[in-house]
């Protein structure tokens, strides 16, 4: 304490060098905090839900979003229609519950009795779905399992941040009815307030809908009961003292034994690609770790580019404490004549830089609020419903005290050592009055590493900044000037197949017909527009080998 008390009348002496070292700190400590707020929600942290560590992911890649017949050349099944999720269901006693739900998020036109309709995602689940992650509801009730049956009336769950955002927290929801593309579904229920989903993602749904409703919400373009058709992720919770290599061999079983009962996969001579499909157990706590797979190199790379940031923050400051420690000189050496002992000293001076590192780790807390969120904001701009938590945690507070600690000493030992290596006879010759400056050569050391970290990061920015420059500037082959995109969801007005034709057919006429415009065409998709569908098939010229033709599509207007 004495120590602390001492470093504090030192700080208020010379409050230009206080807060200059604050600062430093601050920007140093804050970038490596706000990185590792994002490393922490994105890559390290599990769903917010009970026992996380009991749960397998029954499948391990992104196949997002739809297809049918084999899915992958080394046999890995990922995606799985609703009639094999029922097998493995009826026929996995290993699992406690196993729950299936939507690899994609469609939009939807979601429009409440009186309001202006929105445009929402909306993801199909099991009934068992918040039973299986032990997640209860924040007002209302879940979706259970008699929601789930054929013939059962269209019921949903609405997300909590959906709730505040879009229905300005309106309790009188729970029991109202809303219409999904025309259709009438009644919502049960709000989910509990940090629970985003199976999976992080920049835009979470903001409704949860029983399988069983998807017939009749999505109408003839239904895929439930297409037994070939793959849509569904599955995670599911297993029983204590499951082997879990033993329950991947048996669903790699079950999945072999299936799929001679559907024509798709037997046609063409196709059968002998089914003795090397199997799925691979993978652990669920995290959800669906498609994000974490895409963004996990570029938010480690930020780390290390945070951490040199931290170096050279540390360099600055150990020679600012170093030419600090210069003044002292004078002061040090009395006390050691006076008795001090050189541990007494060291202790003393690494209390201080202890001390900075704690006051700059605080106020980069203040950074790294703000910069996660820019970060966030810059890297979605147009998600409604972010599935990522930035908010402080005791995780991340705790990570922003243990670097304040290491920095305080990494930046406070050397200064430190040299400082308590004074002669003491120094006091009597006039130490300030000397010419000789015994750290000149740990601060030339410093200032080369300094500037070396300083050079490697300039670059990095440099050629950070040209990617980014090229990819804004990057030519694409399709004219962009004077060219506009307008979305359509006449299937959330009532159109169906039938009439929506008459609708395109309209909408081209009126269109061409508007003054100025030159050229209008109609599309599934938009150019550039981040969707590709792949669809494989298989040749009906004669029987193949091994691989499956990838046929891609995508619009263009």
């Amino acid at each position: 304490m004495h120590d602390l008390k001492f470093a504090l009348r030192q700080f208020r002496k010379f409050p230009g060098f206080t807060a200059t070292v604050i600062l430093t700190l601050a920007l140093g400590i804050g970038a490596n905090t706000a990185i590792f707020a994002l490393v922490h929600a994105v890559l390290l942290k599990s769903l917010p839900v009970a026992d996380p560590s009991s749960l397998y992911r029954v499948g391990d890649r992104d196949d997002c979003c739809v297809d049918g017949g084999f899915l992958n050349d080394d046999g890995d099944f990922d995606l799985f229609s609703y009639d094999l999720y029922l097998r493995f269901r009826d026929t996995a006693p290993e699992f406690e519950q196993l729950a299936a739900f939507q690899a994609g998020l469609p939009s939807m036109n979601v429009r409440r009795q009186g309001s202006q309709a929105k445009t929402e995602y909306v993801e199909f689940v099991s009934g068992n779905y918040f039973s299986t992650f032990g997640v209860g509801p924040f007002a209302g009730r879940a979706i259970v399992p008699p929601d789930d049956t054929a013939g059962a009336m269209p019921v949903a769950m609405l997300s909590y941040d959906a709730w505040q955002s879009d229905y300005a927290g309106d309790p009188s929801i729970i029991g109202s009815t809303v219409f999904m593309q025309s259709r009438p579904v009644t919502i049960v229920g709000i989910a509990p307030r940090h629970f985003f989903g199976d999976r992080v993602r920049n835009d979470s749904p903001a409704f949860w809908v029983p399988l069983a409703a998807e017939p009749i919400v999505d109408g003839e373009n239904s895929i439930l009961n297409h037994p070939d058709t793959n849509w569904l992720y599955m995670i599911g919770r297993v029983k204590p003292g499951t082997n879990p290599l033993a329950l991947q061999s048996k669903l790699s079983a079950t999945l072999r034994q299936w799929m001679p009962s559907q024509a798709s996969y037997t046609a063409n001579g196709s059968s002998s690609q089914i003795a090397k499909q199997h799925v691979v157990l993978a652990p669920g706590g995290a959800g669906v770790q498609n994000m974490q797979q895409e963004q996990g190199s570029g938010l480690k790379l930020l780390m290390i580019i945070s951490g040199l940031v931290l170096l050279v923050a540390c360099a600055n400051v150990a020679n600012l404490m170093l030419a600090r420690a210069t003044t002292r000189r004078s002061e040090i050496s009395v006390r050691m004549a006076l008795g001090a002992a050189r541990s007494r000293l060291v202790r003393q001076m690494l209390t201080e830089s202890v001390v900075l590192g704690c006051l700059g780790g605080a106020a980069g807390l203040a950074f790294a609020y703000a910069g996660t969120r820019m970060i966030v904001t810059l890297a979605f701009p147009d998600s409604k419903h972010l599935g990522i938590d930035v908010n402080p945690s005791a995780v991340v507070l705790g990570f922003a005290f243990a670097v304040s600690l290491f920095t305080g000493i990494v930046f406070g030992i050397v200064p430190a050592w040299i400082t308590s290596r004074s002669n003491p006879l120094e006091a009597l010759r006039g130490v300030n009055r000397s010419t000789r400056d015994r750290s000149s050569l740990p601060q030339k050391s410093l200032i080369v590493c300094q500037v070396a970290l300083s050079l490697v990061l300039l670059m990095a920015a440099g050629l950070l900044t040209q990617t980014l420059r090229n990819l804004e500037h990057q030519n694409y082959g399709i004219a962009t000037a004077n060219r506009y995109i307008l979305y359509l969801d006449p299937k959330g007005a009532g159109y169906t197949t039938e009439t929506n034709t008459a609708l395109n057919e309209q909408l081209e006429r009126e269109f061409s017909a508007a003054p100025g415009v030159q050229n209008v065409g109609l599309a599934l998709y938009s150019p550039l527009g981040g969707t590709i569908g792949e669809t494989p098939f298989i040749s009906k010229v004669g029987p193949r080998q091994d691989q499956d033709r990838i046929a891609m599509h995508h619009g263009i207007a």
